[in-house]
């Protein structure tokens, strides 16, 4: 197996949904979590829980935004340092915004 640099590599289609697929992939998957996680607090607890959940659920969503906001962000600053060649400030910057 190669140990390629996917940052190094054109930008086609294939090359972008080689990494959308997983983010859109887990963006479902954690949605019907919520659905499945609802329906069974909902039918084995009761909903005095439900309602415990739907509470807390808004917080939860934001501090997954925010980590996902910044995930990106780093990613953005890192593949844009990498791509002008400047490989050393890439790494501090791995090491900034882990």
């Amino acid at each position: 197996m190669k140990n390629e640099n996917a940052y190094l590599k054109p930008v086609t289609l294939r090359n972008i949904l080689k990494f959308a697929v997983p983010t859109v992939a887990m963006t479902v998957f954690m949605s019907f979590y919520t659905m499945v996680d609802g329906l069974f607090v909902s039918n084995l607890i009761g909903t005095d829980a439900l309602s415990a959940i739907n509470l807390t659920a808004p917080l939860i969503q934001l501090v997954t935004a925010i980590s996902t906001m910044l995930a990106t962000g780093g990613s953005a600053v890192i593949m844009k340092k990498m791509g002008e060649g400047k490989i050393d400030e890439a790494k501090y910057s791995i090491i900034f915004y882990s």
